[in-house]
């Protein structure tokens, strides 16, 4: 018995040990994966699904130390625990849009990009009160649907301009057929146009699925 508890505990520092916490500059590190330790990292939610939540500037990251918080809020691009991405928010943008400060949830997309869930920035925002704010959805993914009801996917694939910022771009009509095709899966172009309506058809709970099946995302959760 004693024997089996102490496996059990070596699996479990295993897996403590194994999330560890790393961080970026810059999109041109995270790309060269030129990434630097952090002993130490908590990280805040205003959520009470924070082991779920997907989409929007929800997380806070320090260190407990003033001097590299500063730098963790406003300067360092993204930072890693264990498998799972934070992404700060503080100096992206979309048609002159800020996404706000704090930390969110990312995912890979294809070789150079990121793939974030916000909601609709710009002139052409979309809203609907009908549409619901809460998270939930089907085996691994435990807790994905509802949550991103009211959102839509960004896309990071370059690094920060002369001033600071980086300009990201919203998954459109052009862009989904873009990926499909280069995924070869092109029977997957009906199951986007499904949804005929075009605001509801980029919303991140029918974008998401679909760049699933393709198998352009890694992870959503």
């Amino acid at each position: 018995m004693k024997k089996l508890l102490f496996s059990t505990f070596l699996s479990l520092v295993t897996v403590i040990c194994s999330a560890q916490y790393r961080y970026c500059d810059t999109y041109e590190d995270f790309l060269a994966n030129r990434w630097q330790e952090l002993d130490t990292l908590y990280i805040d939610s205003h959520s009470k699904n924070q082991q779920f939540w997907w989409g929007g500037n929800e997380f806070t990251l320090t260190t407990g130390d003033k001097a590299f918080d500063n730098k963790l809020k406003k300067d360092i691009f993204i930072v890693s625990q264990g498998e799972t991405l934070y992404l700060n928010c503080r100096n992206l943008r979309y048609h002159h849009g800020h996404f706000g400060s704090g930390y969110t949830r990312a995912v890979r997309i294809g070789e150079r990009s990121l793939l974030i869930v916000n909601k609709w920035i710009g002139d052409d925002a979309f809203s609907n009160p009908s549409l619901s704010l809460m998270f939930g959805a089907v085996g691994a993914m435990a807790a994905a649907s509802q949550q991103i009801k009211n959102k839509v996917c960004y896309v990071v694939s370059s690094g920060a301009d002369s001033k600071g910022r980086v300009n990201i771009r919203m998954i459109d009509d052009n862009m989904m057929e873009q990926m499909i095709a280069s995924a070869n899966h092109y029977e997957l172009t009906s199951d986007f146009y499904s949804v005929k309506e075009t605001e509801m058809r980029l919303l991140a709970n029918h974008v998401i699925p679909i760049l699933e099946k393709a198998g352009l995302l890694k992870e959503t959760y």
